[in-house]
C-alpha cells in the first residue's frame, strides 16, 4: 500500500512520530531506523491470532513538499489490513490535509 502527499509541506520527523505513537497505541512493538535526512522505516510486530507473529514495515521518505509512505505487511489478517487502511493511513491523510504535520 502507497500513500503520497505532494504540495503539503509535512514535518516529516511529526509524522514518523505520530505513526510511532498510532502503531504503539494499538499493541505494536516499533523500532524505526532513519537511513538519510527524510527517510525512515518503522518495523512493527506483534502477536496476532494463534500466537503468529503480525509485522508491518512503513517506509516514510521524500522532502517536506513530495513524501510517499510505502506499508507491506506480513501475517496480518482482514481486520489488520482494514486497520491499516482506515485508522493509520486514513488518519494520517486527515491530519495531512489539516495541517497537522505543518
Amino acid at each position: 500500500m502507497q500513500k503520497t502527499f505532494i504540495d503539503k509541506n509535512i514535518n516529516i520527523q511529526k509524522l514518523v512520530q505520530d505513526l510511532q505513537n498510532s502503531l504503539s497505541i494499538d499493541g505494536w512493538e516499533v523500532t524505526t531506523s532513519q537511513y538519510a535526512q527524510n527517510d525512515y522505516l518503522l518495523r512493527g510486530q506483534k502477536k496476532g491470532h494463534f500466537h503468529k507473529v503480525e509485522e508491518i514495515l512503513i517506509r516514510v521518505r521524500g522532502d517536506p513538499n513530495n513524501v510517499l509512505i510505502t506499508v507491506d505487511e506480513e501475517n496480518i489478517g482482514t481486520f489488520g489490513r482494514a486497520w491499516i487502511n482506515l485508522k493509520l493511513l486514513g488518519e494520517i491523510e486527515r491530519k495531512v490535509n489539516d495541517g497537522f504535520y505543518s
